[in-house]
This record gives structure tokens, sequence and C-alpha cells, in this order.
């Protein structure tokens, strides 16, 4: 399997396989598979690592289940997600997923814990990245500081 690190396994290849399989469907099959994808993980808490759950993330978001499993079999498709990493490594610095790319060595990698509801909020919020990630290169990270119940709270 590409990728494959003792020490550094990782969880979200099989993902972006299925994505692959999904777009190869086509753009509004990948929107929709994405989108479903994306509900399954941060809203539901699925393992979008199971294949069996990237079977039914499939199902929900109405691809055709033979061709699906047959991309996801296919070496081709899991070459196609080795190309774009490292394309997408070399072109724009981009370590993780999910990285928003702006432009060369304007990338920046965001983590959200749910979709904003409206349009107007899904804008504002692209907005305020493209400002922080582009406009201000000298903000390196900025991350959420979590309560810890008994000593007020602590930097991730």
């Amino acid at each position: 399997m590409m990728w494959a690190h003792p020490d550094y396994p990782s969880q979200g290849i099989p993902a972006l396989v299925a994505a692959k399989a999904a777009k190869n469907q086509g753009e509004p099959a990948f929107m929709r598979y994405h989108l479903a994808a994306f509900e399954a993980r941060h809203e539901k808490g699925k393992d979008i690592a199971d294949r069996e759950v990237l079977r039914e993330i499939a199902t929900t978001a109405r691809l055709d289940l033979v061709e699906f499993e047959q991309d996801m079999a296919n070496n081709k498709t899991w070459q196609a997600v080795g190309e774009d990493h490292t394309e997408s490594k070399s072109e724009y610095g981009v370590f993780g997923v999910p990285t928003m790319a702006f432009g060369k060595g304007q990338a920046v990698f965001v983590k959200l814990s749910a979709i904003p509801e409206s349009k107007e909020d899904r804008i504002s919020l692209f907005e305020l990245i493209f400002n922080m990630g582009v406009k201000r290169p000298y903000l390196h990270e900025l991350k959420r500081a979590e309560e810890t119940g008994d000593i007020g709270i602590q930097l991730k």
C-alpha cells in the first residue's frame, strides 16, 4: 500500500481513494460524495477509514456502487491519489487534509468541526481563511484552547 510506514500509519488514504473513485463518476457525484463523507465523519462521528463506511457514504451519495467498488480496487485510482499528493506537496507545500491552496506557497491547513449552515457564513469563513492565510504570511498557527475542567484551559 502506498505511504505505508510502520511508525506513521495513515488512516486517511482509503477516504481519499474513495473520493477519487466518486470523482470518476463526474463532478456532481464527487460533490455529493464529499458532502456525505464530511457529514459522516464530522456530524455522525463515523470512521471514514472503514471500507464499509465508505460504501455507505457512496450509497448515500447515490453513486454507481459497482463502478465505485471497481475503482476502489483499481491500482490506478490509488496511484492517482499518490500523484495528487506528490503534486500538492511540491507545488503548494500541502502536508495534510484538508488544505486550502490559494497559490504557490499560499496553502492553509484548516480543520472544521462543522460546515457553516448559511451561504453567507460559508463565504465569510472562506474570506477569513484567505485573509489570514494569504494576506498575513506572518501568521503561522492558530489553535483553539480546550477546557480541561479543573485548571481552566490547556492549549492543544
